[in-house]
């Protein structure tokens, strides 16, 4: 904020004291009690922030307009200035983590979801999600590119917890379901998934649209001409993306998403 040094003025005792301070509050002591007390917060924020960019990065792919993405912001960017291109991205390294990924997904993508959740903290969840909804947004472009925006409405226990939206083409119809605020819905133990925690939140449908709707992202069906229920949206995964479509053949089995 430049007021007590600036890049071109710089007060080099105070950024010299300040850097000092710095370095004494994150030192691990006996007698540092901030720093255990930080850290418990910083992991509370941590939980509900995965959650929580996940949704941001559905909304961004699929809301109006073109979504923006910053290279070597795969992941995680937990740097404190705005991520830029001025620093060195691995390619190789997120090539290498998607071929993996999409890999493993023909074999058994409940099994790999279900990891994904577990180390949530490494950001490939948020690769896996990114490069789903862009495979959606390619395979239906007219509908991104042409289509209307429908808001929908919430009802239910949670409705002021979870948004959703459609995005419109005829015959193509496209939901967006995310959670948001999950402090007031789960504990740092639980995941932000099935009816057990949603309890009767809905979404209401539109009149004139579909009736069966397949998952996107977990590949599983879904039935309703008036609502959806969120715990099945959110089921497998913390976001939904939803299209319009025929019912797939075969059953698949989903492991437990217990912590």
């Amino acid at each position: 904020a430049k007021v007590h040094t600036a890049w071109l003025k710089p007060d080099t005792d105070y950024e010299e004291n300040f850097l000092s301070y710095i370095d004494k509050i994150l030192t691990a002591s006996e007698q540092n009690q901030f720093l255990s007390e930080f850290m418990a917060f910083a992991k509370m924020v941590s939980f509900y922030g995965i959650f929580n960019s996940l949704s941001q990065t559905l909304l961004k792919v699929t809301s109006p307009g073109l979504p923006d993405f910053y290279q070597g912001a795969e992941f995680w960017d937990l740097n404190l200035v705005d991520p830029d291109n001025r620093r060195p991205v691995d390619f190789s390294k997120r090539e290498w983590l998607l071929n993996e990924m999409i890999s493993r997904e023909h074999k058994d993508r409940f099994a790999l979801i279900n990891e994904l959740l577990k180390t949530r903290e490494d950001g490939r969840i948020k690769m896996f999600l990114t490069y789903k909804a862009l495979q959606v947004r390619r395979k239906k472009r007219n509908v991104f590119e042409r289509g209307e925006y429908v808001p929908l409405a919430v009802e239910g226990k949670y409705k002021e917890k979870v948004l959703a939206f459609a995005r419109v083409y005829r015959p193509d119809w496209i939901l967006t379901v995310v959670p948001r605020f999950l402090t007031d819905v789960i504990r740092e133990d639980q995941y932000p998934l099935g009816r057990d925690i949603w309890g009767d939140t809905h979404v209401v449908l539109p009149k004139d649209s579909p009736s069966r709707w397949n998952d996107q992202l977990c590949g599983v069906s879904l039935e309703g001409s008036k609502t959806l229920a969120v715990g099945d949206m959110l089921k497998y995964f913390p976001c939904s993306l939803l299209l319009n479509g025929r019912k797939p053949s075969g059953k698949s089995s989903m492991p437990s998403n217990e912590l």
